[in-house]
């Protein structure tokens, strides 16, 4: 069995690369993480805040596994950088394919700084 890991954003952009991993995986023959990493609490934020942001990414995995019904879905929540959590969970974890959306800011298709640092490291 395969194991994917799709590292989320809560963008629009994210539902793309699920609709992808759909295409390409067969629900019999892959393992979903979702996998979302929340920035580390600064120290302006408060507990109620830090939890309100917990709960909304938590909300926001649970709409994204349901897109997945049918296939076998985790979701994970970190905190954290996000660019360096992805790349150690998914060494830590063993994945074998990790589907990640393209940055849509500007005129150019680029990749974004997370996705960017993803890829060299």
């Amino acid at each position: 069995m395969k194991k994917v890991l799709l590292p989320l954003d809560g963008s629009t952009r994210s539902l793309r690369t699920i609709e992808m991993v759909k295409q390409l995986y067969p629900n019999q023959d892959v393992e979903i993480t979702l996998l979302m990493v929340l920035p580390d609490p600064t120290p302006f934020e408060t507990p109620s805040e830090r939890d309100r942001m917990q709960r909304k990414a938590e909300r926001e995995q649970a709409t994204f596994a349901q897109l997945l019904e049918g296939w076998p879905v985790k979701t994970v929540l970190l905190r954290g950088n996000p660019g360096p959590e992805i790349v150690q969970f998914a060494r830590e974890k063993g994945f074998h394919a990790l589907a990640m959306t393209r940055s849509t800011r500007g005129t150019l298709q680029r990749l974004g700084s997370v996705a960017s640092y993803v890829v060299k490291t």
